[in-house]
């Protein structure tokens, strides 16, 4: 499997060990239905964010506790534990009591790391309850010191120096799959290289250790506004309102779709009623024009309900495409 061997194997190595201390794979007994009425009781509600405080996962995590804690009545914790791009966390709420008061806030990613075999498990193995965000803004950018000005620039470059230009991802995320399909789609060879999570590769960039990376628009923000980094495209169908004058990959002749869904999800057996309790939560929130405004202030994304059903044809729309393309991902 090019360019992703050694590192799966750490990883999954990480992951064996968490699965090793976890419980048995039977999901814990639901909550009775009292006691989902009566949920959250006062009771802490605990989400785990499966990565380190400070990236965009954590943030939107604690903005939704923020605005979760009013209408549920109770105290909204987040706990980060990272590991296994995103599956030790995962494991641990997998592996939790199903009373509804652990949680787990996730996206694509957890998909991937199926696919490429850093876990046996996706969204499947839990009981989802909603998606709070869907994040159109995936972009393409350089240093502002490279020589490349647009997309077409960085992509002859590519085609000329074959496996030189370094590409930087995080290892079975979702911007490796990105990474892989923009290969395929320009027969161009990048040297797709783990540069760490979202902090770790804009310091990468800014010291010209990588060529370009590939991240949400919020995460490389702060260095853009700066004039630190060059946006060449964004990922979507359509250009974003929050940054109209970055052009679309697809305007530019190159048809690439990235985005990815921030969801809640619940271990096996919990109890549906609560599920649909935090579902109707995460809707009103959705609705709040505050909690709109400060997640494009921070990220330059927009609130993207979509309730539990919704949520699982989805994830389950996505499964299909990333295996689809398993044998791409692992060339």
């Amino acid at each position: 499997m090019r360019k992703i061997g050694i590192i799966l194997i750490t990883v999954m190595l990480i992951a064996s060990l968490f699965t090793g201390c976890a419980a048995s794979g039977n999901p814990a007994p639901a909550a009775s239905t009292e006691a989902a009425a009566k949920w959250p009781d006062k009771k802490p509600f605990q989400i785990i964010v499966p990565f380190k405080t400070g990236g965009d996962t954590d943030f939107h995590a604690r903005t939704y506790a923020k605005y979760l804690e009013p209408i549920l009545g109770t105290s909204v914790v987040v706990v980060n534990v990272d590991g296994a791009n995103g599956s030790a966390g995962s494991i641990q709420v997998r592996d939790s009591k199903a009373d509804g008061y652990t949680a787990l806030f996730f996206h694509d990613s957890m998909l991937m790391n199926k696919v490429v075999e850093v876990s046996d498990f996706a969204h499947e193995a839990f009981d989802v309850a909603a998606t709070g965000i869907m994040d159109n803004s995936y972009i393409l950018a350089v240093n502002a010191k490279s020589p490349y000005k647009t997309l077409e620039d960085l992509i002859n470059a590519a085609k000329a120096t074959p496996g030189k230009l370094n590409y930087a991802s995080s290892i079975g995320g979702y911007t490796y799959y990105v990474g892989r399909q923009l290969e395929e789609l320009t027969g161009t060879d990048f040297n797709i290289v783990d540069a760490g999570g979202g902090t770790d590769r804009n310091a990468a960039l800014l010291a010209g250790k990588i060529d370009t990376n590939v991240n949400p628009y919020g995460i490389m923000k702060p260095y853009i506004d700066s004039g630190d980094f060059r946006v060449l495209a964004v990922f979507s169908e359509n250009r974003s309102d929050l940054f109209p004058e970055v052009p679309t990959a697809k305007e530019q002749g190159y048809n690439l779709i990235a985005h990815r869904a921030y969801f809640l999800s619940f271990p096996k057996g919990t109890d549906p009623k609560i599920i649909d309790k935090v579902s109707a939560a995460m809707e009103q929130v959705s609705k709040m024009p505050e909690y709109a405004t400060d997640i494009a202030k921070a990220y330059s994304v927009e609130p993207a309900y979509m309730n539990t059903a919704d949520t699982k044809a989805y994830l389950d729309g996505a499964m299909k495409e990333f295996e689809a393309a398993k044998d791409m991902i692992l060339k």
